[in-house]
Protein backbone atom coordinates (compact mmCIF):
# COMPACT_ATOMS: atom_id res chain seq x y z
CA UNK A 1 0.00 0.00 0.00
CA UNK A 2 2.84 2.53 1.00
CA UNK A 3 5.25 2.95 -1.53
CA UNK A 4 8.26 0.67 -0.87
CA UNK A 5 10.81 3.82 -0.71
CA UNK A 6 7.86 5.75 1.37
CA UNK A 7 7.45 2.83 3.96
CA UNK A 8 11.70 3.08 4.63
CA UNK A 9 11.51 6.70 5.45
CA UNK A 10 8.64 6.26 7.54
CA UNK A 11 10.56 3.80 9.34
CA UNK A 12 14.03 4.86 9.20
CA UNK A 13 12.50 8.08 10.65
CA UNK A 14 10.57 5.80 13.56
CA UNK A 15 14.17 3.93 14.46
CA UNK A 16 15.60 7.21 14.64
CA UNK A 17 13.54 8.26 17.09
CA UNK A 18 12.72 4.93 19.15
CA UNK A 19 16.26 3.99 19.13
CA UNK A 20 16.54 1.96 22.89
CA UNK A 21 19.59 2.94 25.10
CA UNK A 22 20.33 0.42 27.92
CA UNK A 23 19.47 1.90 31.28
CA UNK A 24 22.93 0.96 33.45
CA UNK A 25 25.76 3.32 34.02
CA UNK A 26 29.10 2.89 33.06
CA UNK A 27 30.85 0.71 35.67
CA UNK A 28 34.08 3.11 35.71
CA UNK A 29 34.62 5.83 38.36
CA UNK A 30 36.62 8.09 35.93
CA UNK A 31 35.08 11.29 34.94
CA UNK A 32 34.54 11.11 30.60
CA UNK A 33 35.59 13.71 28.54
CA UNK A 34 33.29 16.43 28.29
CA UNK A 35 32.36 15.66 24.87
CA UNK A 36 31.81 12.27 25.94
CA UNK A 37 29.17 13.19 28.07
CA UNK A 38 27.60 15.44 25.91
CA UNK A 39 26.95 12.38 23.20
CA UNK A 40 25.23 10.70 26.04
CA UNK A 41 23.21 13.37 26.27
CA UNK A 42 22.04 12.64 22.14
CA UNK A 43 21.58 9.19 22.67
CA UNK A 44 19.55 9.98 25.50
CA UNK A 45 17.90 12.46 23.42
CA UNK A 46 16.72 10.12 21.07
CA UNK A 47 15.92 7.07 23.66
CA UNK A 48 13.36 9.84 24.90
CA UNK A 49 11.73 11.06 21.57
CA UNK A 50 10.98 7.19 20.32
CA UNK A 51 9.47 5.65 23.44
CA UNK A 52 6.27 3.68 22.45
CA UNK A 53 6.21 5.34 18.97
CA UNK A 54 5.13 2.65 16.04
CA UNK A 55 4.80 2.60 12.71
CA UNK A 56 1.33 1.47 12.92
CA UNK A 57 -0.20 -1.66 10.53
CA UNK A 58 -3.11 -0.41 8.78
CA UNK A 59 -5.80 -2.37 7.04
CA UNK A 60 -6.24 -1.26 3.20
CA UNK A 61 -9.67 -2.50 3.38
CA UNK A 62 -10.10 -0.08 5.96
CA UNK A 63 -9.20 2.85 3.93
CA UNK A 64 -10.52 6.38 6.04
CA UNK A 65 -9.66 4.17 9.17
CA UNK A 66 -6.42 3.53 7.44
CA UNK A 67 -5.83 7.26 6.92
CA UNK A 68 -6.25 8.59 10.18
CA UNK A 69 -4.06 5.87 11.78
CA UNK A 70 -1.43 7.16 9.04
CA UNK A 71 -1.85 11.02 9.60
CA UNK A 72 -1.81 10.55 14.01
CA UNK A 73 1.13 8.41 13.36
CA UNK A 74 3.16 11.17 11.28
CA UNK A 75 2.10 13.75 13.34
CA UNK A 76 3.48 12.24 16.34
CA UNK A 77 6.41 11.66 14.60
CA UNK A 78 6.83 15.09 13.79
CA UNK A 79 6.62 16.12 17.13
CA UNK A 80 8.94 14.35 18.41
CA UNK A 81 11.53 15.35 15.71
CA UNK A 82 10.75 18.96 17.21
CA UNK A 83 10.89 17.37 20.86
CA UNK A 84 14.61 15.86 19.83
CA UNK A 85 15.57 18.78 18.00
CA UNK A 86 14.21 21.37 20.94
CA UNK A 87 16.35 18.95 23.42
CA UNK A 88 19.57 19.09 21.61
CA UNK A 89 19.03 22.79 20.97
CA UNK A 90 18.99 22.91 25.11
CA UNK A 91 22.16 20.92 25.32
CA UNK A 92 24.00 23.15 22.85
CA UNK A 93 27.14 22.40 20.17
CA UNK A 94 29.52 20.04 21.37
CA UNK A 95 32.24 21.04 23.31
CA UNK A 96 35.07 20.25 20.61
CA UNK A 97 36.58 22.03 17.95
CA UNK A 98 34.12 22.29 14.72
CA UNK A 99 31.33 21.33 17.10
CA UNK A 100 29.17 23.93 16.39
CA UNK A 101 29.47 23.78 12.27
CA UNK A 102 29.00 19.86 12.89
CA UNK A 103 25.76 20.37 15.04
CA UNK A 104 24.26 23.29 12.79
CA UNK A 105 24.40 20.69 10.30
CA UNK A 106 22.69 17.75 12.36
CA UNK A 107 20.35 20.52 13.30
CA UNK A 108 19.56 21.50 9.60
CA UNK A 109 19.44 17.94 8.51
CA UNK A 110 16.21 17.09 11.23
CA UNK A 111 14.27 20.77 10.44
CA UNK A 112 14.48 18.93 6.85
CA UNK A 113 13.20 15.20 7.72
CA UNK A 114 10.53 17.15 10.27
CA UNK A 115 9.30 19.52 7.63
CA UNK A 116 9.13 16.74 5.43
CA UNK A 117 6.54 14.69 7.70
CA UNK A 118 4.61 17.77 8.45
CA UNK A 119 4.13 17.94 4.64
CA UNK A 120 3.29 14.41 4.16
CA UNK A 121 0.37 15.11 7.13
CA UNK A 122 -0.89 17.84 5.38
CA UNK A 123 -0.87 16.46 2.15
CA UNK A 124 -2.48 13.18 3.82
CA UNK A 125 -4.66 15.19 6.08
CA UNK A 126 -6.49 17.30 3.19
CA UNK A 127 -6.90 13.70 0.91
CA UNK A 128 -10.36 13.01 0.22
CA UNK A 129 -10.04 9.04 0.80
CA UNK A 130 -12.74 7.02 0.05
CA UNK A 131 -11.66 3.83 -0.99
CA UNK A 132 -8.55 1.65 -1.60
CA UNK A 133 -7.98 3.63 -4.61
CA UNK A 134 -8.31 6.79 -3.54
CA UNK A 135 -5.78 6.21 -1.02
CA UNK A 136 -3.05 4.62 -2.47
CA UNK A 137 -3.57 8.30 -4.33
CA UNK A 138 -3.50 9.89 -1.12
CA UNK A 139 -0.48 7.75 -0.02
CA UNK A 140 1.47 8.32 -3.26
CA UNK A 141 0.99 12.22 -2.66
CA UNK A 142 2.10 12.25 0.75
CA UNK A 143 4.97 9.90 0.19
CA UNK A 144 6.52 12.29 -2.56
CA UNK A 145 7.35 14.46 0.58
CA UNK A 146 8.95 11.93 2.30
CA UNK A 147 10.96 10.68 0.21
CA UNK A 148 13.49 13.38 0.36
CA UNK A 149 14.17 11.70 3.50
CA UNK A 150 14.31 8.47 2.96
CA UNK A 151 18.50 7.78 3.68
CA UNK A 152 18.54 10.26 6.56
CA UNK A 153 20.07 8.24 9.24
CA UNK A 154 19.21 10.96 12.22
CA UNK A 155 21.16 13.38 13.95
CA UNK A 156 23.45 10.87 15.87
CA UNK A 157 24.84 10.05 12.46
CA UNK A 158 25.43 13.46 10.77
CA UNK A 159 27.24 14.18 14.50
CA UNK A 160 29.29 10.93 13.70
CA UNK A 161 30.93 12.47 10.64
CA UNK A 162 33.01 14.46 12.65
CA UNK A 163 36.11 11.85 14.03
CA UNK A 164 36.46 13.80 17.43
CA UNK A 165 32.82 13.70 17.85
CA UNK A 166 32.68 10.09 16.27
CA UNK A 167 35.13 9.27 19.15
CA UNK A 168 32.78 10.77 21.74
CA UNK A 169 29.89 9.01 20.89
CA UNK A 170 32.06 5.56 20.46
CA UNK A 171 33.14 6.10 24.03
CA UNK A 172 30.07 6.28 25.71
CA UNK A 173 28.63 3.23 26.10
CA UNK A 174 25.09 4.38 26.61
CA UNK A 175 25.18 5.60 22.87
CA UNK A 176 27.47 2.30 21.31
CA UNK A 177 23.91 0.55 21.56
CA UNK A 178 22.04 3.15 19.92
CA UNK A 179 24.61 3.73 16.76
CA UNK A 180 24.28 0.35 16.15
CA UNK A 181 20.93 0.14 15.99
CA UNK A 182 20.15 2.69 14.00
CA UNK A 183 23.00 2.04 11.56
CA UNK A 184 22.30 -1.81 11.59
CA UNK A 185 19.08 -1.40 9.45
CA UNK A 186 18.82 -2.00 5.32
CA UNK A 187 19.41 0.86 3.28
CA UNK A 188 16.98 1.96 0.59
CA UNK A 189 18.15 0.37 -2.86
CA UNK A 190 19.22 -2.70 -0.92
CA UNK A 191 16.73 -5.33 -2.91
CA UNK A 192 15.07 -5.98 0.25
Amino acid sequence: MFPRQVKRAVARLALLAAVGLPAAACGSSAQPPPEVDWAGGVCAHLADSGAGLAVPTVDKAQPVRAKGQLVSFLTALSERLGSLRADMQKDGAPPVDGGAAAFATALAHLDRARTSVGDAVATLSKAQVTDQKSLKSALDAAGSSLKAVSAYKGPADDLRADPKLRKAFDGNPDCVAAVAAAGGGQEPGDGS
